[in-house]
């Protein structure tokens, strides 16, 4: 029953385009953090010659999701976000921008039944300000955003802090303080985590206080040189204090082909001193090839993370990213990836990818082939303020302990 179950969840999958793969932007060169998620639809009105941009947008998503071994489980998720622009001068140089949002969620299986879950957030309250000059550009955002480290895979969520990034003509600056405890705990994940999340609308995040400085550098022509020193210090029960030293190179090799190299150490310290510092590492390289066929795009590209019992420690990032389907991290992993987006039409969207997920152990074997999997998305932006996608994907798992793994998933929204 399970099998025809999937095998008519797979077909309705396969007729339908499906997907939409959200996926973490390959040029972490930039370093301004983001604004607001909903810019590029907004309603404006002049108030004594000022602009106030306003808007919102609902969603709903609607998934199907099997374990082998399991009962079959759906997820269905609604949300309304809400955001502000408000001006600060005339010129809009200086402005207040702010998002809210409502998120509301059911999860069903019959092991578990019904489990809801009421989510209310304000993941963006900040005051911008910029300071044109004739040899450096200023930009400073002070209150609640998001925030990502240059790899995108150590740090990434919503933080109440101060970021600010000096830009001259081959050279650009930035600095960055944080502190994690005032934000949602139901929307941030944390690596190696003891806390619990409750069932509630608004949980305090463990305490974290963050920091960065980032200089990037023009080689020449494209060619760009990124190092960043990022700090977490705990504040609250974890145990480690964690610092990591990158190194990052981005360009082109041609006219249609980027690349980046990216390098991190990292630096375990126990918070209450009992171990020596742990030295480990987070490696990551990429390739990417441009097409005119139909504005495709071809990705190659593999992540080292290191382990414990090796020559180094094992790498233990701060926000928690699923490196597989199956929930596991980027710590004791060894990643290949392959991703081929093309554009059929001007609204149709369709991503193609795999991976192969191997894990580091300090066995016989050192390296353990967990499985491949796949994920094939679409994403029809059917007018400029509503989307229709589809998505689908499989972990195929090589290892006894590890579950094989299928879902499939519809998403719509409306943006007015």
């Amino acid at each position: 029953m399970k099998k025809n179950i999937l095998s008519v969840l797979f077909l309705i999958f396969l007729t339908s385009f499906n997907i939409f793969a959200s996926q973490l932007p390959s040029d972490f060169s930039v370093f301004k953090p983001t604004e607001t998620k909903q810019e590029e639809n907004t309603t404006a009105e002049s108030t004594n010659g000022v602009a106030i941009n306003y808007g919102g947008s609902l969603n709903s998503d609607f998934a199907f999701s099997f374990y082998e071994g399991s009962e079959l489980f759906f997820d269905n998720f609604e949300g309304l976000n809400l955001w502000l622009k408000l001006p600060l001068n005339k010129t809009c140089s200086s402005f207040l921008a702010c998002e809210g949002e409502y998120k509301f969620s059911v999860s069903n299986s019959k092991d578990q039944g019904n489990l809801i879950s009421n989510i209310l957030d304000l993941p963006l309250l900040k005051f911008v300000f910029n300071i044109p000059s004739e040899k450096i550009n200023t930009e400073i955002n002070l209150g609640r955003f998001y925030f990502a480290d240059t790899t995108g895979l150590i740090f990434f969520q919503d933080v109440d802090g101060l970021f600010a990034d000096f830009k001259l003509a081959k050279t650009e600056f930035s600095f960055f303080a944080g502190y994690t405890g005032l934000a949602n705990y139901m929307n941030a994940n944390y690596f190696e985590t003891p806390y619990v999340k409750e069932e509630n609308i608004y949980v305090l995040s463990p305490s974290f206080l963050v920091a960065s400085a980032r200089l990037q550098f023009n080689i020449f022509n494209t060619q760009f040189i990124n190092t960043e020193f990022f700090a977490s210090v705990d504040f609250g029960k974890l145990d480690y204090t964690k610092m990591y030293a990158t190194l990052a190179f981005n360009g082109a090799i041609s006219q249609n082909i980027f690349y980046i190299l990216q390098s991190t150490l990292g630096m375990n310290l126990k918070s209450d001193g009992s171990e020596n510092l742990k030295l480990s590492n987070l490696s990551k390289i990429e390739l990417t090839s441009y097409f005119d066929f139909l504005n495709s795009s071809l990705s190659l590209g593999g992540i080292f993370a290191s382990a414990e019992g090796t020559s180094l420690d094992k790498f233990r990032p701060v926000t928690q990213i699923d490196a597989s389907l199956i929930g596991k991290s980027f710590s004791s992993i060894l990643k290949a990836s392959l991703l081929y987006t093309i554009k059929p039409i001007n609204s149709l969207f369709v991503s193609l990818g795999s991976d192969c997920i191997c894990s580091i152990t300090t066995n016989e074997n050192p390296l353990v082939f967990d499985g491949i999997q796949w994920e094939l998305s679409a994403k029809w932006q059917i007018v400029s303020d509503i989307y229709l996608a589809l998505n689908g994907n499989q972990f195929i798992s090589f290892v006894q302990d590890n579950p094989n793994y299928f879902s499939t998933a519809i998403k719509f929204g409306f943006t007015f």
